[in-house]
């Protein structure tokens, strides 16, 4: 194992088994958290790695600078099997980005960028129907997760060989006052296809927050 690194075992028994595959041979390793970093405003960590643990070897950078457990954004690990795992960052609101790796014969197949696709969706609605509207509005939105979506539904899970995505946006999650902005996408990604198969996106409406009193 690299220096710097550990796997899930420093994790507790729930991170375990989602860093790790369930046949122990592969596994997402995060940083080790140290202090010195920690004193740092942007600490840069060694990146995470996707390995094979016995014998060891790096199969893929999945995140750089790395993440390690416990920090201010999560990286979090699901598996598919043995050989598909999804690889996703979460932050104070919720997903901040989804990848899925494919493994076979101890290398990595294919790199799914699912997340960065379903931004995309995203991006042109904000853009065009609230940025033409509000151009001096702050021009970023974020991404919310479980009891900050609207059904709380799952952001993915898996059927097959297909994810299921389900996210969510606003611009001001925070509840401030002013225009606010929000979209959904349910999506289908397939996995023997590379690409989203069904894309629902649905724009919410504009409003206007008022202060509270």
């Amino acid at each position: 194992m690299e220096r710097s690194h550990r796997d899930a075992s420093g994790a507790t028994e729930t991170e375990h088994e989602k860093m790790t595959s369930p046949d122990g041979r592969f596994a997402v390793l995060c940083p080790v958290r140290d202090e010195v970093h920690d004193q740092e405003e942007n600490p840069v960590y060694p990146p995470n790695l996707l390995v094979r643990l016995q014998p060891y070897a790096v199969l893929a950078q999945v995140k750089k600078p790395g993440l390690p457990i416990g920090w201010r954004h999560d990286l979090r690990a699901e598996w598919s099997g043995n050989s598909v795992v999804t690889v996703w960052e979460y932050g104070k609101w919720g997903i901040v980005d989804l990848s899925v790796y494919e493994i076979e014969n101890d290398k990595v197949k294919r790199v799914h960028p699912v997340f960065r696709e379903a931004r995309k969706y995203f991006d042109r609605d904000f853009r065009q129907r609230f940025l033409k509207k509000y151009p001096k509005e702050y021009d970023s939105f974020t991404f919310v997760s479980g009891g900050d979506k609207p059904d709380q539904t799952p952001d993915f899970k898996f059927e097959g060989r297909r994810l299921v995505l389900d996210v969510s946006a606003e611009n001001k999650p925070n509840l401030a006052p002013g225009p606010t902005w929000r979209a959904d996408l349910h999506a289908i990604w397939n996995l023997d296809t590379g690409k989203f198969e069904k894309v629902d996106f649905q724009p919410g409406e504009i409003t206007v927050r008022k202060p509270e009193d």
